[in-house]
């Protein structure tokens, strides 16, 4: 087996750390065919104003591919040098030969060509993040619509609390993951931006034409321009990776709840499995909630990345690499593992099963004390609030103590009797008839989101 350190890279975890989508964009040779994709980007915009020759620019375009560089001996000459981008340069020059190699690279510097580069990788996993939020949005819709009107339980304090829909707990995780998916858009046009202005951010080597250089290679790139230059500024990055943290905090809220409720004594839901599913090893008859367990797994090293890349905010002065080139290895792992998390929870979303039987027992579990607060309005007709509440509290806690139905010790409660006959209570005690807005909230969101 080859020796591999890192999860995304080894054979028996990569499929679950990383997707195949994320991996093709962050994989080594991606990112200098990223930097080759920069240069020629920059050739063509300098071309287009006659700051150097169109030949010359299309030749570099024409060997700006990855395939022609010859990665042996850029290593090799990393290790002179203790510069990549040069031995980069160095066998794209030698492609290009004479005279077109006099305009490659031309008044750049090399953060200039990393950061572009890295903005232009970072874009296309924005997009990939993009569509799994879609696809994770569309499947919460489903979800959300076909139990609009199941009834739950409602828990508070790791309690019952109140009957309501699960349709209405589906819509409390789509309405905050249609947030992020909010939030992730409005992201592109702030932070997707290239950077093409110099060694230290003044456009010197270029003169006058500088921002129009800029502005032409960024849009050849595809990316946004920015107002000024950015070696310093890191929190585009870091905004991005914020962002995939609050990603990852819906998602690991989701996949916690599917977890507890995926416990035996809970039995409301259930991850999708096959017959040959197998939980434990030593347990046969094990079902485990695996899916929401890497859920959450992948979602703290997302935080915790996102964390690290806001103390990366702090280069020194105009341009500095102490902080810098830890952004190699924080925003591409960060990516990958949000892209699993996110494959792993609509996994776990596409197949959960739903068993409303078991649902429905547990709102029959406390024999009416669940609905305790509607049995406490209909008896304030008869007196005052606060002190319907004191009635219900004390038959609701002997209920629970006593293991006994709710409506028999409303009946034999003389205060409770008087003010309230038996029809009147029963209707009262039915969940079904205490959901509120449950169906009218899903009715809405679903409508809002759907556009």
């Amino acid at each position: 087996m080859i020796d591999i350190v890192h999860p995304m890279d080894a054979p028996l975890f990569k499929g679950l750390t990383s997707t195949p989508a994320m991996r093709e964009i962050f994989q080594a040779s991606g990112f200098v065919q990223a930097w080759l994709d920069v240069e020629a980007a920059l050739a063509e915009a300098q071309a287009e104003i006659g700051m150097i020759p169109a030949e010359a620019a299309a030749a570099i375009r024409a060997k700006a591919d990855v395939k022609l560089i010859d990665i042996e001996r850029v290593l090799a000459h990393g290790k002179e040098t203790a510069h990549t981008l040069l031995g980069v340069l160095r066998e794209y020059r030698a492609n290009l030969g004479d005279p077109h190699q006099t305009w490659l690279h031309y008044g750049a510097t090399t953060q200039d060509i990393l950061d572009s580069a890295t903005m232009l990788t970072v874009a296309r996993a924005h997009a990939e993040i993009g569509r799994q939020l879609d696809d994770i949005v569309d499947v919460l819709l489903r979800l959300m619509t076909r139990h609009r009107d199941t009834l739950a339980v409602a828990r508070s304090h790791g309690n019952h609390a109140l009957p309501f829909t699960f349709g209405l707990k589906v819509a409390g995780w789509l309405d905050e993951m249609d947030r992020n998916r909010d939030r992730w858009r409005e992201l592109r046009a702030r932070c997707l931006v290239g950077n093409l202005s110099g060694a230290i951010g003044t456009f010197a080597a270029w003169g006058d034409q500088g921002l129009d250089l800029q502005q032409r290679a960024c849009r050849i790139l595809g990316l946004g321009v920015p107002r000024t230059w950015w070696h310093a500024q890191r929190d585009r990055l870091a905004e991005l990776l914020n962002a995939l943290s609050l990603v990852a905090g819906t998602s690991a809220r989701i996949a916690q709840e599917i977890y507890v409720s995926c416990m035996t004594e809970i039995g409301e839901l259930a991850e999708a499995y096959t017959h040959d599913t197998v939980g434990s090893s030593t347990m046969p008859h094990k079902l485990n909630p695996i899916g929401s367990e890497w859920v959450r797994s992948l979602a703290a090293i997302v935080q915790g990345n996102a964390a690290v890349m806001d103390r990366l905010m702090t280069p020194l002065n105009e341009r500095d690499g102490s902080v810098w080139r830890a952004e190699w290895v924080t925003v591409p792992e960060t990516f990958c593992l949000a892209g699993a998390m996110l494959a792993q929870l609509h996994k776990v979303l596409s197949g959960l099963r739903v068993n409303e039987k078991r649902m429905r027992a547990n709102l029959d579990q406390l024999k009416g004390v669940l609905l305790s607060e509607r049995v406490m309005f209909v008896l304030s007709r008869a007196m005052p609030l606060g002190a319907a509440h004191e009635v219900i509290h004390e038959i609701s806690l002997k209920a629970l103590e006593e293991d006994k139905p709710m409506l028999d010790l409303l009946l034999a409660d003389t205060r409770v009797a008087k003010a309230c006959d038996r029809a009147e209570l029963e209707a009262a005690l039915k969940p079904e008839n205490y959901t509120g807005l449950s169906a009218v909230i899903v009715d809405a969101l679903a409508r809002e989101v759907r556009g």
